[in-house]
């Protein structure tokens, strides 16, 4: 824990922040567009993209922003700008080692794949979904997959085509996803149902359904495959899910809606956030318990964890 810094959107103050995961000490503040919503890393660690939305939620009324902020991580400069133009209220963000860059347009029902060297479109994939919200990619970079929370389905899109492979059905507004290490399945969990979706890679269909407690809302999965974490947006708590065994196994109180949600790069530390009270709980994969909190910037939602040498 002594040596992890935890990077933190706050989304209602237009800035993100830097934290010592150890002590709590808040770093640094950096300014972005408004609402910044979602964030992740270049595959060389190096940048910080932004989703820069523009609006509070996806039941927002207005046109949002256009923009994805690009920063230098050991800086924390501003070095670029990506302009999605007409294709606005960006959200989900993915970026991967096949040199591609992977945006939701909510509003738009796309998915936007960029050059991640040159950062020019490549592809504008009109997914036919309604809120196309979060973005993952298959561990070999074949497919993208997003998460389309009132079409309740996820939409698998061939990288290299730009063209929609299958819509595969989900239940109720599905929203976090995360794949096994090998790629064969996708976690899918789906927030008005208690429930996430297995859903096999090659077969393109749900398969199994894990139950949970109320409002799974993100996922983050050990690089072991293992175990889930998922906050549970309108049950103050988090849960873990063991995938050999296909159920929850711990389930812990933390604040008021938590939603946002990070894993450490050695898979130790699960970060929840929660916006009510702009606070992340630090939680052990080892030991099972709240190990800190730390205090953040107004409206904390989503985070990604660095090694701190990484940003130095």
């Amino acid at each position: 824990m002594k040596d992890h810094t935890l990077v933190v959107l706050h989304k209602t103050d237009a800035s993100f922040g830097l934290y010592d995961v150890f002590s709590g000490e808040h770093l640094e503040t950096i300014q972005t567009e408004p609402f910044p919503h979602e964030i992740c890393v270049s595959p060389d660690r190096s940048k910080i993209y932004i989703a820069e939305m523009g609006v509070r939620g996806v039941e927002s009324e207005g046109p949002g922003g256009h923009t994805i902020g690009v920063f230098h991580a050991e800086s924390r400069d501003r070095i670029s700008t990506i302009d999605t133009g007409t294709y606005d209220r960006p959200h989900g963000l993915a970026a991967h080692a096949n040199g591609h860059l992977f945006v939701t347009s909510e509003s738009t029902k796309h998915l936007l794949i960029y050059d991640l060297e040159t950062e020019q479109l490549k592809h504008a994939v009109n997914l036919d979904q309604e809120c196309a919200h979060m973005v993952n990619v298959s561990p070999d970079g074949k497919h993208a997959f997003t998460a389309n929370i009132f079409s309740n389905s996820i939409t698998k899109v061939d990288v290299e085509r730009g063209e929609v492979v299958k819509h595969i059905p989900v239940l109720e507004r599905p929203e976090g996803m995360a794949f096994s290490p090998d790629g064969a399945v996708v976690y899918v969990v789906n927030r008005e149902s208690r429930t996430v979706s297995v859903v096999d890679n090659i077969r393109e269909s749900q398969v199994d359904t894990i139950e949970t407690g109320d409002g799974p809302v993100r996922v983050v999965i050990t690089p072991d495959g293992k175990q889930l974490a998922i906050p549970l947006f309108h049950s103050a708590a988090m849960q873990i899910v063991n995938t050999d065994l296909g159920q929850v196994t711990h389930t812990i109180k933390v604040g008021p809606h938590p939603a946002g949600t990070a894993i450490s790069p050695d898979g130790e530390l699960v970060f929840i956030s929660c916006e009510d009270e702009s606070k992340v709980y630090v939680f052990s994969m080892s030991t099972k318990d709240i190990v800190r909190t730390i205090n953040t910037g107004p409206g904390c939602d989503a985070m990604v964890c660095f090694e701190r040498h990484e940003l130095e």
